[in-house]
Protein backbone atom coordinates (compact mmCIF):
# COMPACT_ATOMS: atom_id res chain seq x y z
CA UNK A 1 0.00 0.00 0.00
CA UNK A 2 2.56 2.50 0.47
CA UNK A 3 4.05 1.68 -2.46
CA UNK A 4 1.08 2.74 -4.31
CA UNK A 5 1.35 5.72 -1.90
CA UNK A 6 4.47 6.71 -2.95
CA UNK A 7 3.82 6.54 -6.72
CA UNK A 8 0.72 8.90 -6.54
CA UNK A 9 2.87 11.79 -4.88
CA UNK A 10 5.46 11.28 -7.10
CA UNK A 11 3.02 11.86 -10.21
CA UNK A 12 0.98 14.09 -8.04
CA UNK A 13 4.47 16.29 -7.61
CA UNK A 14 5.40 16.15 -11.50
CA UNK A 15 2.08 16.83 -12.85
CA UNK A 16 2.19 19.92 -10.50
CA UNK A 17 5.14 21.45 -11.55
CA UNK A 18 7.62 20.36 -8.70
CA UNK A 19 10.55 21.80 -8.93
CA UNK A 20 13.74 19.01 -9.98
CA UNK A 21 16.02 18.62 -6.37
CA UNK A 22 19.75 20.19 -7.41
CA UNK A 23 22.31 17.84 -7.98
CA UNK A 24 25.74 19.95 -8.09
CA UNK A 25 27.47 16.03 -7.74
CA UNK A 26 26.10 15.03 -11.29
CA UNK A 27 26.90 17.94 -13.07
CA UNK A 28 30.65 17.81 -11.56
CA UNK A 29 30.36 14.03 -13.22
CA UNK A 30 28.99 14.96 -16.19
CA UNK A 31 31.92 17.66 -16.70
CA UNK A 32 34.32 14.74 -15.78
CA UNK A 33 33.15 12.08 -18.42
CA UNK A 34 32.57 15.03 -20.96
CA UNK A 35 28.57 14.48 -20.89
CA UNK A 36 26.04 16.41 -22.80
CA UNK A 37 22.53 17.39 -23.59
CA UNK A 38 21.84 15.97 -19.62
CA UNK A 39 18.69 17.73 -18.02
CA UNK A 40 20.24 19.38 -14.76
CA UNK A 41 19.45 21.67 -11.85
CA UNK A 42 22.62 23.21 -10.59
CA UNK A 43 22.50 25.25 -6.86
CA UNK A 44 25.58 28.08 -6.72
CA UNK A 45 26.13 31.86 -6.77
CA UNK A 46 26.70 34.35 -9.20
CA UNK A 47 30.39 35.21 -9.84
CA UNK A 48 30.12 36.95 -13.24
CA UNK A 49 27.90 38.79 -15.15
CA UNK A 50 28.41 38.34 -18.81
CA UNK A 51 26.76 40.88 -22.32
CA UNK A 52 23.96 39.47 -23.52
CA UNK A 53 24.42 37.37 -26.55
CA UNK A 54 22.34 37.53 -29.72
CA UNK A 55 21.84 34.30 -32.08
CA UNK A 56 19.58 32.69 -34.36
CA UNK A 57 17.39 31.85 -31.63
CA UNK A 58 17.12 34.89 -29.62
CA UNK A 59 19.16 37.09 -27.40
CA UNK A 60 20.51 35.10 -24.30
CA UNK A 61 21.28 36.51 -20.85
CA UNK A 62 24.64 35.35 -19.58
CA UNK A 63 26.02 34.85 -16.41
CA UNK A 64 28.58 31.90 -14.87
CA UNK A 65 27.83 30.64 -11.68
CA UNK A 66 29.78 28.67 -8.92
CA UNK A 67 28.11 25.40 -7.91
CA UNK A 68 27.55 25.64 -4.36
CA UNK A 69 28.94 22.16 -3.43
CA UNK A 70 31.43 21.70 -6.06
CA UNK A 71 34.45 23.57 -7.02
CA UNK A 72 33.15 23.75 -10.53
CA UNK A 73 32.17 27.14 -12.55
CA UNK A 74 29.52 26.75 -15.08
CA UNK A 75 28.03 29.76 -17.84
CA UNK A 76 24.30 29.89 -17.88
CA UNK A 77 22.36 31.19 -20.99
CA UNK A 78 19.00 31.90 -20.76
CA UNK A 79 16.86 32.94 -23.23
CA UNK A 80 15.03 36.22 -22.98
CA UNK A 81 13.43 36.18 -26.45
CA UNK A 82 11.47 33.57 -24.86
CA UNK A 83 12.09 33.63 -20.92
CA UNK A 84 11.41 36.39 -19.29
CA UNK A 85 15.00 38.26 -17.92
CA UNK A 86 16.53 37.29 -14.34
CA UNK A 87 17.75 40.72 -12.96
CA UNK A 88 20.80 38.88 -11.52
CA UNK A 89 23.30 39.84 -9.99
CA UNK A 90 27.01 38.82 -8.34
CA UNK A 91 26.28 37.72 -5.59
CA UNK A 92 23.23 36.10 -6.49
CA UNK A 93 22.00 32.57 -5.09
CA UNK A 94 20.40 30.86 -7.60
CA UNK A 95 19.16 27.65 -9.00
CA UNK A 96 19.24 26.83 -12.63
CA UNK A 97 17.13 23.85 -14.46
CA UNK A 98 18.03 23.27 -18.47
CA UNK A 99 20.15 20.92 -20.32
CA UNK A 100 23.87 20.90 -19.59
CA UNK A 101 26.74 20.81 -22.40
CA UNK A 102 29.87 20.01 -21.69
CA UNK A 103 33.30 22.41 -22.50
CA UNK A 104 36.08 22.92 -21.56
CA UNK A 105 35.80 25.56 -18.83
CA UNK A 106 32.89 23.87 -16.84
CA UNK A 107 30.55 23.62 -19.44
CA UNK A 108 26.88 25.68 -20.05
CA UNK A 109 23.47 25.29 -18.69
CA UNK A 110 21.13 26.58 -21.42
CA UNK A 111 16.95 25.66 -22.59
CA UNK A 112 16.34 27.72 -18.77
CA UNK A 113 13.05 28.67 -20.31
CA UNK A 114 9.54 27.10 -20.99
CA UNK A 115 9.64 25.85 -24.78
CA UNK A 116 6.62 27.27 -26.73
CA UNK A 117 7.02 24.07 -29.24
CA UNK A 118 6.82 21.88 -26.46
CA UNK A 119 9.84 19.55 -27.51
CA UNK A 120 12.20 20.08 -24.80
CA UNK A 121 11.20 19.51 -21.13
CA UNK A 122 11.23 23.28 -19.54
CA UNK A 123 14.01 24.99 -17.65
CA UNK A 124 13.97 27.74 -15.06
CA UNK A 125 16.27 29.81 -13.12
CA UNK A 126 15.31 30.90 -9.52
CA UNK A 127 16.61 33.96 -8.34
CA UNK A 128 15.72 35.33 -4.72
CA UNK A 129 12.47 32.88 -4.52
CA UNK A 130 11.09 34.05 -7.65
CA UNK A 131 11.35 31.81 -11.05
CA UNK A 132 12.49 33.02 -14.23
CA UNK A 133 10.93 30.46 -17.27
Amino acid sequence: MWRLAALVSAVWLASCGAAAQPDDAAIAADFHNHQSNVEVTAEGTVVRLLADRTSSTGTHEQFIIKLSSQNLTIEVEHNISIGRRVPIAEGDHVIVHGEYVWDSKGGLIHFTHHDPQGTHEGGYVEDSGTTYD
